[in-house]
C-alpha cells in the first residue's frame, strides 16, 4: 500500500505518453534543431547525476552552499523563505489543475495534455531520482528538517517542468509576449532555487539539476504528436 500513490502516478504518466505519442500528429513535425536544447539539458543533469553519486562534487557543493549561507542578508533570506512554498507540490498541483481545466473547457486537448504530463512527470522524476540517488540533505546550519532526500531539488525541478509547460502554452496562445512568458519562469525558478539554498536543505547541485532537467521536460513533451500546436 505504500507504492500505491507511485504506481498510480506512474500510470497516469504511462497513459498519457502513450496517448501523446499515437495521437495523429498536430501542426507541423518537429525539425531535429528543437531537440538540440532539451538533449543539452539533459546531458547537463545526467553529468551532474554522475558527479554526484560517487560524491564528486560534494566539496564543491560545501564551499558555495557555505558561502551563500554566510552572505545572504537575513531580510532576503526570509523574503526566500515566503516564495518557496510557490515551488511546493501543493501550489503546482492547484496551479497546473486550475490550467488544465481553463484549457479543457476551451478544447484545447493538447495544450491540457502538455501541462498535464509535464506536472505529473515532474513528480515522478523527483519520486524516482531521490529514491535511487538517496542523497542526504545539507547540515551545515540550523534549519528545517526534512525526511526526504536531497538529489534533485523537487521544488526546483517541479517548478521548472511546471513553469516551462506554462511558459510554452502560453507563448502558443499569445506569441507577441514569448519573451517575457520564457522570463517570467527563469525567474521564478530562480528564485525557487535560491530559496532551497537559502533555507539550506539543498546542495547547489541539487537545484541545478532541478532545473536543467525540469525545462527539458516540457520542451521535449511538446514535440509529442498530441502535445503539438494544432495547425
Amino acid at each position: 500500500m505504500q507504492n500505491l500513490p507511485l504506481l498510480l502516478l506512474s500510470a497516469a504518466v504511462a497513459s498519457g505518453l502513450l496517448y501523446a505519442a499515437l495521437t495523429p500528429g498536430k501542426g507541423q513535425r518537429p525539425a531535429p534543431r528543437r531537440l538540440t536544447l532539451p538533449a543539452c539539458l539533459l546531458v547537463l543533469a545526467a553529468g551532474l547525476t554522475a558527479l554526484v553519486v560517487p560524491r564528486l562534487s560534494q566539496a564543491l557543493d560545501h564551499t558555495l552552499l557555505s558561502q551563500i549561507g554566510q552572505h545572504t542578508p537575513a531580510l532576503l533570506s526570509a523574503l526566500l523563505g515566503g516564495f518557496t512554498h510557490s515551488g511546493s507540490a501543493v501550489f503546482l498541483t492547484l496551479l497546473i489543475s486550475l490550467s488544465v481545466t481553463w484549457l479543457l473547457l476551451r478544447r484545447d486537448i493538447s495544450n491540457a495534455l502538455l501541462l498535464a504530463l509535464s506536472g505529473l512527470g515532474g513528480a515522478l522524476l523527483v519520486t524516482v531520482s531521490k529514491a535511487l540517488i538517496a542523497r542526504p540533505r545539507p547540515a551545515l546550519w540550523s534549519t528545517v528538517e526534512l525526511s526526504s532526500y536531497s538529489f534533485p531539488s523537487g521544488h526546483t525541478l517541479g517548478t521548472a517542468a511546471c513553469a516551462g509547460a506554462l511558459a510554452i502554452v502560453a507563448t502558443r496562445r499569445m506569441p507577441r509576449w514569448q519573451s517575457a512568458w520564457w522570463s517570467t519562469a527563469l525567474i521564478w525558478v530562480v528564485l525557487i532555487g535560491l530559496s532551497r539554498m537559502t533555507l539550506g536543505v539543498h546542495w547547489p547541485s541539487d537545484v541545478l539539476a532541478g532545473a536543467v532537467t525540469g525545462f527539458a521536460l516540457p520542451l521535449l513533451l511538446s514535440q509529442l504528436p498530441g502535445c503539438r500546436q494544432a495547425a
